[in-house]
């Protein structure tokens, strides 16, 4: 029975060892990113990352889903996508003479299970053209679109499926109301 301990410490503190690292890269390579190569700026940058890795791991839960790095680059290349049409759908709109909206509301069911997917899934819809996830009711969206006719299932369906193989979830598949 002690084994049976040890393995489950070892294993928790293994997990948070990869957790840490993981915030500690993301959050460097933003530095890096933003400030770039300059080495005084590492001064300021490794204190900032260590705090911003720190209060990462404290503040948010740990998720019992994991990334999938085959998912992330399927998801990247969808969501630039998405949001880059999104953007175009909102100028189209805001530069036309005619006024471009059908607003209504849509209720969509997900099958993502409660906690982090779920929420980054609700999140994410506001990027997809015309839309704006409005409620969030267990598993029920609701979702504000500024025109209905825009093929607004599918979009919600193909980013619900890029979630669910980004959080190495088992996609589920669904019929059209």
């Amino acid at each position: 029975m002690r084994k049976d301990g040890r393995s489950s410490i070892n294993h928790t503190l293994s997990n948070f060892a990869r957790r840490s690292l993981i915030h500690f890269v993301v959050f460097s390579s933003l530095w890096y990113v933003f400030v770039g190569s300059d080495k005084a700026s590492w001064i300021i940058g490794v204190p900032a990352v260590l705090l911003a890795t720190a209060l990462s791991l404290m503040l948010a839960p740990s998720s019992q889903y994991s990334i999938s790095p085959a998912g992330a680059f399927r998801f990247i290349p969808f969501f630039l996508r998405q949001s880059f049409r999104g953007g175009i759908d909102v100028m189209r709109r805001a530069l036309s003479l005619r006024q471009l909206l059908n607003p209504g509301l849509v209720s969509y069911t997900t099958f993502l299970p409660e906690g982090s997917a779920r929420i980054f899934f609700v999140n994410t819809i506001s990027l997809l053209p015309g839309t704006l996830s409005a409620e969030l009711h267990g598993n029920r969206v609701t979702i504000h679109t500024l025109d209905r006719s825009l093929p607004i299932w599918a979009n919600i369906q193909g980013l619900e499926y890029h979630v669910a193989v980004l959080m190495r979830i088992s996609p589920e598949k669904k019929k059209s109301p």
